[in-house]
């Protein structure tokens, strides 16, 4: 069965489906961003190391798609969503305001990460040194 591909109907701009899924993807890419970032700045004050880093993406990740796979079906990462655009899933129409949403939402966690942190930076050179040696 040949894919069918949609550019999107001039009403999914405004519809409130379109909406709320843009919505939850913004939402659910925010979750993502500022968990899985947040650990990697707590990693300066826990030495806790890669493991605790990876389990909280991990968990950031599950709960930004249960969160948001009713409704806009938990895409949280672009490269999903052009996935679901080639496989003829979602519109172009509604691909883009994901694609917007999850960049906003990536931006608004990091710089609320930059607000709640005082522009706290962690510089990955000292961690990856004690867990890889370059030969």
């Amino acid at each position: 069965m040949p894919r069918r591909y949609a550019f999107g109907r001039a009403d999914e701009a405004t519809h409130p489906d379109s909406i709320r899924a843009t919505l939850a993807e913004l939402v659910s890419t925010f979750i993502f961003v500022f968990a899985g970032e947040g650990s990697v700045l707590a990693l300066g004050k826990i030495t806790s190391g890669l493991v605790m880093i990876a389990l909280a993406h991990a968990l950031a990740l599950f709960a930004a798609v249960a969160a948001s796979i009713n409704v806009s079906g938990g895409h949280v990462n672009p490269a999903v969503t052009f996935a679901a655009l080639v496989g003829g899933r979602i519109s172009v129409v509604r691909a883009i305001y994901y694609w917007v949403a999850q960049i906003l939402g990536s931006i608004i966690a990091s710089l609320l990460l930059r607000l709640v942190t005082n522009g706290m930076v962690m510089h990955l050179k000292p961690l990856l040194s004690t867990y890889w040696q370059p030969s």
